[in-house]
């Protein structure tokens, strides 16, 4: 998985609540898992996901513009369509 961040930059630290009853269902695999590494990546996940709405959400209207383009005009190529 490619990511949006360093990977290699400094740590910092986050408090966190969590529900009790998952931290004690947790508890006999705490030596297993890297719970830290486990939510770098849903943080990571998440800032993409926000990223890519807010992209979605500041082209919105070049979005639109361009899909009543390709209503308006069809797509380039469509010419040499064989299917």
């Amino acid at each position: 998985m490619k990511t949006h961040y360093d990977p290699t930059a400094r740590k910092g630290r986050l408090s966190l609540t969590i529900n009790q009853n998952l931290l004690d269902r947790l508890e006999p695999y705490k030596h297993q898992v890297n719970f830290s590494a486990h939510a770098e990546r849903l943080l990571a996940r998440m800032l993409e996901e926000l990223e890519n709405r807010a992209w979605a959400e500041r082209n919105a209207e070049a979005l639109a513009v361009h899909g009543a383009d390709i209503s308006a005009t069809g797509l380039a190529g469509t010419e040499f369509d064989r299917v």
